[in-house]
């Protein structure tokens, strides 16, 4: 097999192989994948952590073998922290956004494919055993973020992108799209039993789950639409008060902690 490594900051997903063609979703510098078709100009990939799909732009990675790979992946691993950081050398100086993994030398240094930077920057405090104490304080320092399809920092993030990202915080891996993270857990029963951190997820009238959030509270929910936002949610839904109507209609509740 061939694999890759993004190099840049955050590159867009496609879904064909096109600049006009739609952002499935990105690519966070660090993120490996399997290359199942080299083009051109484009080259189709599988993310090895989540098994999604979709196209990047040759010239936005380097393609590596499994030896170079597991050396990568023996490094040291970190996780940039909310304040985001840096790789820099003499050359180059490259902005990492919060929730990119790293694996570093001992002397934090990224070192692959004959590159070398040293990373200075905030490192994710966060471990499984704080996840309910600690959730709801780092969803709600993204709240005002701008809704970007596709999208998977605070530079732009989608209702999936959100709670991966920040379960990711806590080591709790959760797949890309809600649909597929709403396949994962146990089901929260009644809206009296909910806890901070489970996951609503909402459907359309054809019943496909198209919407998640997190929840704060038995009421409260913060999620991705237009930005990241707070608003109350009962048994038949999320309820916007600047629409004064109905948003989201709730489907099911998961818990995964």
């Amino acid at each position: 097999m061939n694999y890759g490594i993004c190099t840049l900051a955050l590159v867009p997903l496609r879904l064909e192989q096109a600049h006009r063609s739609e952002m499935v979703s990105q690519v966070l510098f660090g993120e490996l994948f399997e290359i199942l078709d080299k083009q051109p100009d484009w080259t189709s990939i599988r993310l090895l952590e989540t098994d999604y799909l979709g196209w990047i732009q040759n010239g936005q990675f380097v393609q590596l073998d499994e030896e170079e790979m597991q050396r990568y992946l023996d490094g040291k691993f970190h996780m940039v922290g909310r304040q985001g950081g840096l790789l820099i050398n003499d050359t180059k100086q490259l902005a990492l956004c919060h929730g990119t993994k790293l694996y570093l030398t001992d002397e934090n240094v990224w070192h692959i494919a004959g590159d070398k930077l040293s990373y200075q920057g905030d490192i994710n405090p966060y471990i499984r055993n704080q996840f309910k104490t600690e959730i709801a304080q780092l969803a709600l320092a993204y709240k005002d973020t701008p809704y970007l399809w596709g999208g998977r920092s605070q530079w732009g993030i989608d209702c999936s992108g959100f709670s991966q990202l920040i379960y990711s915080c806590f080591d709790l891996s959760l797949p890309r799209d809600a649909y597929q993270q709403a396949e994962m857990g146990q089901t929260v029963d009644f809206i009296s039993e909910i806890k901070v951190g489970d996951l609503a997820f909402f459907d359309n009238a054809e019943g496909r789950i198209t919407h998640v959030g997190i929840m704060l509270d038995r009421d409260t929910i913060i999620h991705a639409s237009a930005k990241v936002r707070i608003d109350r949610m009962d048994s038949e839904g999320i309820f916007n008060q600047e629409l004064n109507r109905y948003s989201h209609r709730l489907r099911i509740i998961k818990r995964y902690v």
